[in-house]
């Protein structure tokens, strides 16, 4: 059955989604709503089916391989050190970085002040 589907699989994604949106309007032609959500949700099914199978497949397959790993797992947790924000030390990255940055917002922000102050005036 695996080589019914091979040449399926080497179609141009973009031709395979344009045949499903054709085949999709073909359908809804001569369907009322009712009859049309009844085929979609079908369809859907068959996705899930599909979804649910290859997802336990590879499962299977990793746990085989000796690929599957567990991040909830503590083993994995105490390897695992989350990189804590010191803000202290990103602005000193900062300003080693962009020397200049700390009056670049200063400005940016007296402008926009002065952009304030006038609009208000014209109110």
């Amino acid at each position: 059955m695996k080589d019914n589907y091979k040449d399926l699989f080497n179609i141009n994604p973009k031709y395979s989604t344009t045949a499903a949106f054709l085949i999709g309007l073909i359908l809804i032609e001569n369907m009322n709503s009712v009859e049309q959500n009844a085929l979609g949700e079908w369809l859907i099914l068959i996705g899930q089916t599909l979804i649910t199978n290859s997802g336990f497949q590879i499962v299977i397959e990793n746990r085989i391989k000796g690929n599957n790993i567990n991040i909830n797992d503590k083993k994995v947790k105490s390897i695992y050190n989350p990189f804590l924000y010191n803000i202290k030390e990103i602005k000193n990255i900062l300003n080693k970085i962009y020397p200049n940055y700390n009056n670049d917002i200063n400005n940016l922000s007296k402008i926009i002040n002065e952009l304030k102050d006038k609009l208000n005036k014209k109110e």
